[in-house]
């Protein structure tokens, strides 16, 4: 994922005036508290430089001091000050210098994402299925285990338990193939809805205010725990594979969820609950869904309606409802994860026929419907990414680590 950072213009001070931008009536400074101001603001810059760099690095791969400085605006010396902290703290390394073209001074020293030093611990459990995965500030996966059962017919205490254990195996596995390997966070994806590390609903789970985080803690007392929808972390992922793009995605499992994605950033909404796609309502006199409502998409597109109806009745319901969201959000393009996406091609006629006679603007601005990048464990993948990314985005607070 790139991200990018606006620092907008450059802005001088004088005491009481902004000289570049909109002025402002002087005020009384008390003693000391000008120079505080001042050492603040530039703090505050350069954590903006640091992930400003870090970005630039990110979507380059390799790239040289030089390249950077000339992309991102700021000053060879700056970038040069910004990276070997950057190196130290295990975030960036020293690439291979490029084999000699002939041209005449020093070959530039090109820096990449570090492998396999710091990592995101990502766990998913789902109805049938428990797995743990890690991976590195590439993205690269350095270790993967899953166990197979039934989670919901256990207490959500015994399924937490399990995953605590398993994320130490994992982790465990991932460390005797890389020795040193820091760990950034942890983050479960789970079917439901979640709020600050409680899971609030889970029906296929049958977990009712579980609060997941705290068991989850076990695994390491010294690191953040997140607990993420599934769909929402998978369109994490994807945005990950479509670096700063705008999209609306959706997965069908066993059940159907979805989300908002805007230049690489998934939309929670106000709560954390937003583009619950699966129970949009495509036929309000349909089936009794398991939410309480009836006639929902999750009762046309989920996997038991997907094994039963007709592919042009699963695309039929699927284009009702997508053209519904696309009418609201204006988005361009959708993409299909799960086993939507592995039978977008049989959905694809009656979905794409729907679009084109349900979405206001199709005329002028027709929607691209692709099948998703990441197939493999979306969900897990994305949970695995999250900290990782979060680390990315912000790189100060580790700095102070150094290279532990």
């Amino acid at each position: 994922m790139v991200y990018s950072l606006n620092l907008g213009a450059r802005v001088r001070y004088r005491q009481g005036v902004i000289v570049d931008g909109e002025p402002r009536p002087p005020r009384r400074v008390a003693p000391g508290a000008a120079r505080r101001e001042g050492a603040a603001r530039q703090a505050g810059l350069r954590s903006q430089n640091l992930a400003l760099v870090v970005a630039q690095v990110a979507a380059a791969g390799t790239i040289s001091r030089a390249d950077v400085a000339a992309a991102t605006g700021l000053t060879r010396a700056t970038v040069s000050s910004l990276v070997e902290p950057l190196i130290a703290a295990r975030l960036l390394e020293w690439a291979p210098a490029p084999s000699s073209s002939g041209s005449v001074g020093r070959p530039a020293s090109p820096v990449r994402l570090a492998s396999a030093t710091r990592v995101g611990l990502g766990l998913e459990i789902g109805a049938n299925h428990l797995c743990a995965s890690v991976v590195d500030l590439r993205g690269e996966r350095l270790a993967f285990r899953e166990v197979r059962g039934d989670l919901a017919a256990g207490a959500p205490t015994a399924s937490l338990a399990s995953a605590v254990e398993l994320a130490r195996v994992t982790l465990a596995a991932a460390r005797a193939a890389h020795p040193g390997l820091a760990l950034l966070g942890v983050t479960l994806a789970v079917p439901g809805i979640v709020r600050r590390g409680v899971v609030l609903d889970a029906p296929r789970l049958g977990w009712l205010d579980v609060d997941a985080a705290a068991v989850l803690r076990e695994v390491d007392p010294d690191v953040a725990v997140t607990i993420g929808n599934e769909a929402s972390l998978a369109a994490l992922a994807e945005s990950h594979a479509r670096p700063a793009s705008t999209f609306l995605y959706i997965s069908g499992g066993v059940g159907v969820g979805g989300a908002h994605v805007v230049d690489g950033v998934v939309q929670g909404g106000v709560h954390g609950f937003a583009s619950e796609l699966g129970h949009v309502v495509v036929d309000p006199d349909g089936p009794d869904c398991r939410c309480g409502a009836t006639g929902c998409l999750e009762q046309y597109a989920g996997a038991q309606a997907v094994a039963r109806l007709a592919p042009h009745e699963v695309g039929r319901a699927l284009g009702i409802a997508l053209a519904s969201a696309i009418n609201v959000l204006d988005v361009a393009a959708v993409v299909v994860g799960g086993g939507l996406g592995e039978a977008l091609p049989g959905l694809r006629p009656a979905l794409v026929a729907e679009l084109e006679t349900r979405v206001l603007a199709h005329p002028w601005a027709p929607v691209d419907v692709s099948a998703a990048a990441v197939r493999d464990y979306p969900g897990l993948h994305g949970a695995a990414l999250a900290p990782v990314l979060a680390a990315l985005a912000d790189p100060e607070p580790l700095l102070a680590a150094g290279a532990r």
